[in-house]
């Protein structure tokens, strides 16, 4: 019954994220919805692959579009590190847990962004490019999501940069609801406990008789007279 009535009382995961979007600010919130579409842009098309292959019959061309799961490699790794990353913090900022990052939430999130946006603008010019393979030809190059990433990283930096500004202060330990502040009572001393023979009533002492020895005049008060013998006449 216990487990039960236990697990009754905890929220479930989206009532757990219902909670918590409340519980942020507008910009946080901007920024949520940034990390959120940066994510999302990766099951769009970021690359083209046309490939010209020349035969008896003819030359042959056939083209194919990859999303950022279809050619991942460590930039898109890094973009999905940041996305998820932002994420989870602001879930915990929104459940109200206590912990401090180096330079603030807006700062971290802020350089996260930045970095997207170096690493997206690294991979437009080196997925551009061709090589040759056997009698064809296979030319790479960049699609319209790849834009839109781009997009999402420059807002995300954008976010940042607002939540600095707010300056909005990081939960206290005492509102973190995972930990448990107990102050340190002080232990009163105990009283000395009497033994069960303490408790007992004793009589009182009686005090000493003295001892003295037979005075005189305690002798006079013993004396008697023995009677007369009629021949001592």
């Amino acid at each position: 019954m216990e487990a039960r009535e236990a697990a009754r009382a905890t929220p479930g995961p989206m009532i757990r994220v219902f909670r918590s979007w409340r519980a942020l600010g507008r910009e946080q919130r901007l920024t949520a919805i940034a990390a959120l579409g940066l994510w999302i842009t990766m099951f769009l098309p970021w690359y083209s692959e046309n490939g010209l292959a020349v035969s008896k019959t003819g030359v042959h061309t056939a083209g194919v579009s990859l999303t950022a799961w279809g050619s991942f490699s460590a930039v898109e790794a890094a973009v999905l590190l940041v996305s998820l990353g932002v994420l989870a913090l602001l879930f915990a900022r929104g459940e109200r847990r206590a912990f401090h990052l180096p330079g603030g939430d807006g700062a971290v999130i802020m350089a996260a962004g930045g970095w997207v946006v170096l690493l997206v603008i690294y991979r437009m010019f080196d997925k551009n490019g061709s090589k040759v393979v056997g009698n064809g030809a296979i030319t790479t190059g960049i699609d319209w999501g790849i834009f839109m990433a781009l997009f999402a990283a420059a807002w995300l930096t954008y976010t940042g940069v607002a939540m600095r500004r707010a300056h909005r202060s990081e939960p206290k330990l005492a509102d973190d609801p995972t930990v448990h502040l107990r102050r340190p009572t002080r232990e009163r001393p105990h009283a000395p406990v009497a033994s069960p023979r303490e408790h007992r009533s004793e009589p009182p002492a009686q005090a000493p008789r003295e001892h003295r020895g037979v005075t005189r005049e305690d002798a006079e008060q013993l004396s008697f007279e023995l009677p007369r013998d009629p021949d001592d006449r």
